[in-house]
């Protein structure tokens, strides 16, 4: 049959390419599928094809049936491509189409051929994948398309580069000018794709596939997602899978996908397969989420039916809790909440971690309520020693209880302290929800790398289903929905760091105040804020959740929010309101608050402990045991997003492959508070360089004069710390002595005793008054900073590229301000080598030209650091490691309603 050859389309978008190789590469992809092409005209005229032979019988049931069905179209590819748009509603071209195998006459003909096609909703918009049947006549004339399905449904991606091959296809999907994503279907089925194993989660699946995709069997489909997109992409089906090739202004890259296994090989950086599964559900939602998508019912009538029900078993709670006289009765004062310091506070006490216990708003609290207490599962994670015979970290999670609400005293709200200075945060989203506007759904699981799943301490529940707000959603820079104006959102930064606030007046990723925008690696949205400073339902909204306007559902409810000290709180009640969650969380301190999921079966948070997730090599438990989700939720395939806590690795990234060095080791001698987490690390490489790094923000900076720098007519340097941070003082590093012919730049709290040279080759070690050190040139000084200091010094790393000048002691920096020193015996090259196998983008001398030896040296050993020197030094001093979680503004905000 024609339409068992491959077919090829290229990048219908303008690709600029230059180079020749990226040309030939594209040339060589084209040319070999072409080989097997067959167009859509072509395959338009196939159907015409060995239908000669037939019944007579059949022949006069095709006519009477024909007789009935509107004038079929030209036998063209026109015709076929007209015949989609008149039985979709969309646009479809006359090569957008390309048939799946033929069933045979007799099936062509009565059932209708598949075919899958590109749509758009009008010219030039982006288009979707979907599926039809296209029935002929008994002469293989077409007559009608039945049966369309959209497979893709993405609002902003365009589907495009459609390829079919016997019973699999492939496609690209374009978006905001670069190719984002590749999908390879089996169309013959899902097959072991589907873990469903029970008879009826079997049955339900069956109804589900037809629902969605046409065919009992479903569609089995392996999605490649680009952490780095293409600017072009060229797709060939062939006899063992499904070969891609991706080019952009530098080049190409090429893999393959197994027709057999759906593995994606060989090892692509930036390239992540994996393949859809079919996860079995419980029949009640199962059957909510059916109905809910037959667009002659809708969501309407389920969410009448669920508000009903709902409504119904509050006030039967209420009445038997009535009767039996457990009401509760209110404390006569209202109780304050806790006073919780904020992140510059908590600096100075201990972070404010663990949290201060709640006062209860009853005359007589419950046992334990607003007391925080250490989970008990005794296999619960805990931050790591690092051998260190110091303090030991604080549990990393407490949990307590409240009863926020005055007219249910049995409401209970459970909260989960989480300490954001042992935490890292991660998102995931979900195999079905969100619903990307681009590209695939989220993966569904805790991320397979050992070096994640090892750390991840707990996991809870994400947002809504996209169908209720499409609230936005992104993932390690892979937008899956646009982020709404002003909605509620967690976003998670490159440095770590987790900030609540509500969106700017943007559907960009853009607008937060004092963040780049380059900065912000993923974020989640939901409904409005749920407390915002010490207002509940600030927005006054009445809908949380899809309920009936006006009401506000009593169900399992569950929220995350910040303390100003920069934690983190998960809050969970099974029988509460939105608003009661909310003050649920103003009891607990928090300053921002936000509404995640809600309903049984959607919420709840899970402690985990993973060795290896294959056989099953973990632990886990949920917080309480009226959770009604399963505790493997997350490590197995979650159907929703979710977002997961990792206990957080202080130590530094290992050096670059092409120098090898010993473990990273606390350094030492003294360590910035809290000490159980080690804020200076040593290490040495092979060649004998010794390694010191100070990781960001533990420390702040300060440089002074040294007593035989040449005098200026300007006056002298400042030799001497003031006391405050004398006090603090971590290490003391020597920058050298400038000659007095040539004296380098130097300047001390503000006092320039000499100015810069205008030199190329020299760069400046600046000291900020905030006390943040960075590397500049001579020209990036701030004409108007005060109380700044900087030393002039010759520059060896620029860009990330040493500068081929060997060193006996330099100073280097990372792009996320980690301080390198590194240190040999004798001037090497090894010694700058080591600092850009730290990744430091620049690095400098050592040396202000006399020669003078380098000392590093530390407090808390028998070498402390001097009050003052002869050279001119650089002094850090303790910063105390603060919480990462914070509340944060934006640029643009979303005015408020006027009011009528």
């Amino acid at each position: 049959m024609a339409s068992s050859a491959a077919t090829q389309l290229f990048d219908s978008n303008p690709v600029k390419l230059d180079e020749p190789a990226v040309r030939d590469a594209i040339g060589r992809s084209v040319k070999a599928t072409h080989k097997a092409e067959v167009t859509s005209e072509a395959l338009g005229r196939g159907m015409l094809v060995g239908r000669s032979k037939v019944f007579a019988t059949f022949a006069v049931l095709g006519v009477l049936a024909a007789a009935f069905r509107p004038t079929p179209p030209e036998p063209s590819a026109a015709g076929v491509a007209a015949l989609l748009a008149r039985a979709s509603g969309k646009v479809v071209g006359a090569k957008d189409f390309r048939w799946e195998p033929s069933g045979g006459a007799l099936s062509d003909a009565f059932f209708g051929r598949r075919v899958l096609f590109l749509a758009s909703s009008k010219e030039d918009a982006p288009r979707d994948v979907l599926r039809a049947r296209v029935r002929v006549s008994l002469e293989g004339r077409p007559l009608e398309a039945v049966d369309v399905r959209n497979l893709t449904t993405t609002d902003i991606g365009d589907d495009h580069a459609l390829v079919v091959r016997g019973q699999h296809a492939a496609y690209a999907t374009y978006a905001f000018g670069q190719e984002q994503s590749i999908a390879y279907l089996d169309l013959s089925g899902e097959g072991a794709k589907n873990i469903t194993v029970k008879l009826h989660d079997r049955a339900m699946a069956a109804i589900t596939n037809v629902q969605q995709t046409g065919s009992l069997a479903g569609i089995g489909r392996v999605d490649v997602t680009l952490e780095q997109p293409a600017r072009g992409v060229g797709l060939s089906l062939g006899e063992n899978g499904l070969d891609v090739t991706l080019a952009d202004d530098s080049g190409t890259r090429a893999f393959h996908i197994d027709e057999k296994t759906g593995e994606v090989g060989p090892e692509t950086e930036g390239v992540h397969g994996q393949a859809a599964q079919h996860l079995p559900k419980r029949p009640v939602f199962w059957a909510v989420d059916t109905v809910r998508a037959m667009p002659e019912v809708g969501p309407a009538p389920i969410a009448w039916l669920e508000e009903r029900a709902f409504f119904l078993r509050d006030q039967g709670r209420k009445l038997s809790y009535k009767v039996g006289g457990e009401g509760g009765e209110l404390a006569k004062v209202a109780a304050e909440p806790p006073k919780l310091l904020d992140a510059a506070q908590a600096s100075e006490g201990g972070a404010a971690f663990p949290p201060a216990n709640i006062p209860s708003i009853w005359k007589n609290p419950q046992e334990g309520e607003g007391v925080w207490t250490v989970p008990t599962q005794p296999w619960l994670k805990r931050f790591p020693s690092f051998g260190q015979a110091g303090e030991p970290a604080p549990s990393m999670f407490y949990r307590t209880f409240v009863r926020p609400d005055e007219e249910r005293a049995y409401a209970k709200v459970l909260l989960v302290a989480m300490d954001m200075r042992q935490l890292d945060l991660g998102m995931e989203g979900g195999m079905e929800d969100p619903k990307p506007a681009v590209g695939p759904p989220g993966a569904g699981r805790i991320p397979r790398d050992p070096e994640v799943f090892t750390r991840v301490a707990a996991a809870f529940n994400g947002g809504f289903k996209t169908e209720h707000g499409n609230y936005g959603m992104m993932v390690r820079k892979r937008v899956l929905l646009p982020p709404q104006p002003g909605a509620a959102s967690v976003v998670l930064l490159k440095d770590g760091r987790v900030g609540m606030g509500s969106w700017s007046n943007t559907t960009k990723v853009t607008g937060i105040t004092d963040v780049a925008d380059a900065d912000i690696v993923s974020f989640r949205q939901n409904l409005d804020p749920l407390l915002d400073g010490d207002k509940v339902n600030p927005s006054g909204r009445s809908l949380w959740g899809f309920t009936l306007p006006g009401t506000s559902m009593q169900t399992e409810r569950s929220g995350i929010c910040v303390t100003p000290a920069g934690h983190l709180y998960y809050a969970w009640g099974d029988d509460v309101s939105a608003t009661t969650l909310g003050k649920a969380m103003k009891m607990a301190g928090c300053t921002y608050g936000m509404h995640l999921d809600m309903n049984p079966h959607h919420t709840g948070l899970v402690f985990t402990n993973i060795t290896e997730i294959k056989g099953k090599q973990y632990k886990t438990e949920l917080l309480s045991n009226q959770m009604e989700i399963s505790p493997d939720r997350f490590i197995d395939f979650s159907p929703k997003d979710f977002f997961y806590m990792s206990v957080r690795d202080p130590s530094p990234p290992k050096l670059a492959s092409q120098v090898t060095a010993k473990p990273w080791v606390p350094d030492a001698g003294a360590q910035p508070a809290p000490t159980w987490h080690p804020g200076l690390w040593s290490t040495q490489t092979s060649d004998g360089v010794e390694l010191t790094v100070i990781s960001p923000s533990r420390a702040t900076y300060r440089i002074r004069g040294g007593k035989k720098e040449p005098e200026s007519a300007r006056g002298q340097a400042l030799h001497e710390l003031a006391e405050a941070d004398a006090k603090r003082v971590l290490f003391s590093l020597t920058l050298g002595t400038s000659l007095d012919k040539h004296p380098d730049g130097l300047a001390t709290d503000g006092r320039v005793v000499h100015a810069v040279s205008p030199s190329s080759d020299r760069g400046v070690l600046f000291a900020a008054e905030d006390g943040t050190l960075s590397i500049r040139a001579g020209n990036e000084i701030p004409q108007d900073a005060v109380h700044h200091d900087f030393a002039e010094l010759p520059l060896l790393v620029s860009e990330g590229k040493s500068l081929g000048k060997p060193a006996r002691a330099a100073l280097g920096m990372t792009s996320d301000g980690s301080v390198y020193v590194a240190r040999s015996a004798s001037p090497s090259k090894a010694t700058v080598d080591a600092l850009v196998a730290a990744g430091c983008v620049s690095a400098l001398l050592l040396d202000r030209g006399a020669g003078d030896a380098v000392a590093l040296h530390r407090s808390g050993t028998a070498a402390p650091p001097h009050a003052s020197y002869e050279a001119t030094t650089l002094y850090g001093m303790a910063k105390p490691l603060l919480p990462r979680g914070f509340r944060f503004l934006t640029t643009n905000p979303v005015p408020p309603p006027t009011k009528k």
